[in-house]
């Protein structure tokens, strides 16, 4: 079996400077690599903020940069990816090319607040791949987003996308409104938003523990357990 650890990208902000979710997914990532043998490292994501360098770029940056000083060899980017459904798309294709005809298993990075969903995708794109076989093993990265919820944990959860009109950056959202974002575009967006990628055929076990996943996290951002691990 071959052991690709996935990092997915997350946008930059405005004035092109890095999230400090996007430095805590490539922390981990760099983490699993070494306790995982050099195992090889896809970053995926595009320029989604038009600041002029893709989110793999700017990930290769970190990794081959001090503390973490990858080899460059051991790096594949994919920059065009557009979302996460693209994401996944991508990343199975470098790993056929890199290990074709080989058993694989895909280490997957990301914010834990992005984490229930990415699986959820994932593994409806590679069943729709014809790469159900493969294993995915999710590694959700400490976000390190404010706190916006424990000084009123009755605050209810947003229901919609009106979240836009309050924060035009997506950088400066805390915790509790990513969390409702991702419960809003599971239950509004994510079966459709697959169904016009061609992903007719989708697993209802994996939506449903995605979205049991995402309810359990906004409980425990309300009782700050998601914040005890911020970096």
């Amino acid at each position: 079996m071959v052991t690709f650890i996935a990092c997915l990208g997350q946008a930059l902000c405005p004035d092109g400077s890095l999230p400090s979710s996007l430095v805590n997914r490539v922390a981990m990532a760099a983490e699993l690599h070494r306790a995982l043998g050099g195992a090889p490292i896809v970053l995926s994501g595009a320029d989604v903020s038009r600041v002029g360098t893709s989110e793999a770029q700017a990930m290769r940056n970190l990794l081959v940069a001090s503390p973490h000083i990858i080899d460059p060899e051991k790096l594949h980017l994919d920059e065009s990816a557009l979302n996460t459904i693209e994401n996944a798309r991508n990343i199975l294709a470098i790993m056929r090319k890199q290990a074709p005809g080989q058993e694989l298993k895909l280490c997957l990075v990301t914010s834990e607040f992005h984490c229930p969903r990415s699986e959820y995708i994932f593994k409806n794109v590679l069943d729709s791949e014809g790469a159900g076989d493969v294993a995915v093993e999710p590694y959700p990265a400490p976000s390190g987003l404010k706190d916006d919820i424990s000084d009123d944990p009755r605050k209810p959860i947003v229901t919609d996308f009106k979240v836009y009109k309050t924060f035009a950056d997506i950088n400066d959202w805390g915790i509790f409104v990513r969390l409702c974002h991702e419960k809003a575009i599971m239950e509004i967006k994510m079966r459709r938003w697959l169904a016009d990628y061609g992903i007719e055929k989708q697993d209802p076990k994996h939506y449903d523990r995605a979205l049991a996943r995402i309810l359990e996290m906004v409980e425990e951002a309300r009782d700050g357990k998601l914040l005890a691990s911020k970096s």
